[in-house]
């Protein structure tokens, strides 16, 4: 579990507050942000991509609530829960909004949006249970809806309905483009690591 005080990594069980890394499945690299990278075009807000090989600040994560308020620090996170990501570096929250397509595959594009004091509802994500397959039948009990370092999920955005996708489409320097995609393939599947 993660200690409730600020800047902690859990060690089992993902809470509120805790900062986490999120590692794609498919190509093992991690949801990242970096300052001063934005869209040329669609929104021009801060970028989201796959890109570190390795758990760094520049992917790391603060767990919060959405905006309903439910889920105090400390707590655990549970399929189901609603949950924003804030980025440790920029301050900037996991965003994705309709119609604006991302540069690459035309899907729906993500970013990072606002800061410690401005979020909106598309910063909002439902965290759910991994589902295609039975590879972890026998590391986790299927009835335990509690989201564990190691355990297979993948985040839907709340308004939306997509779900946050990578794949091997190269963006910009040797980075991957994330998107949200309206399906479910392997490229959905995340995971918590350091």
């Amino acid at each position: 579990m993660c200690e409730p005080h600020y800047g902690s990594r859990p060690t089992e069980i993902v809470t509120y507050g805790c900062h986490i890394s999120l590692k794609h499945n498919m190509t093992g690299r991690f949801l990242t942000s970096q300052e001063g990278r934005r869209y040329v075009g669609g929104s021009e807000q801060q970028a989201a991509f796959a890109g570190s090989w390795e758990a760094d600040d520049d992917s790391t994560w603060i767990v919060m609530p959405g905006h309903d308020g439910e889920g105090e620090r400390g707590n655990d996170v549970n399929f189901g829960d609603v949950v924003r990501l804030k980025h440790f570096t920029t301050r900037a929250n996991l965003h994705s909004h309709p119609d604006i397509a991302s540069p690459v595959t035309e899907q729906q594009e993500v970013t990072c949006f606002g800061n410690d004091h401005e979020s909106d509802r598309n910063d909002e994500w439902v965290v759910e249970r991994w589902t295609l397959d039975e590879e972890q039948s026998d590391d986790y009990d299927e009835d335990d809806p509690t989201w564990y370092v190691g355990r297979s999920f993948l985040l839907r955005h709340r308004d939306t309905g997509l779900v946050l996708h990578s794949h091997e489409e190269p963006w910009f320097d040797d980075v991957n483009e994330v998107t949200c995609f309206d399906g479910l393939d392997e490229n959905d599947r995340w995971r918590v690591e350091f």
